[in-house]
């Protein structure tokens, strides 16, 4: 993963939640732009929500939370640096 930073912002997330209870995000929103994942990497849950691992194009990757508390997605960590959709 490259450098990332801690972002705890609200994110719109359009999901398919398979059988065997596991999440495949599809896009996301970001920066108010819509990013279509390539790539879904690790999940685990922990007292906060569900954490997923995505990847999007230039190999970017972002850790979403699906929270526990409201049910409402949030991105918990993003790329440092400058961004363009």
């Amino acid at each position: 993963m490259s450098s990332m930073k801690f972002a705890k912002q609200p994110a719109a997330v359009e999901v398919h939640f398979a059988q065997d209870g596991s999440v495949r995000p599809r896009r996301f929103t970001w920066e108010q732009h819509w990013l279509d994942v390539s790539d879904v990497g690790r999940q685990w849950e922990d007292e906060t929500g569900r954490h997923v691992l995505v990847m999007v194009a230039g190999r970017r990757a972002f850790e979403l939370l699906l929270r526990r508390d409201n049910l409402c997605w949030q991105i918990v960590r993003a790329p440092a640096g400058a961004f363009l959709a």
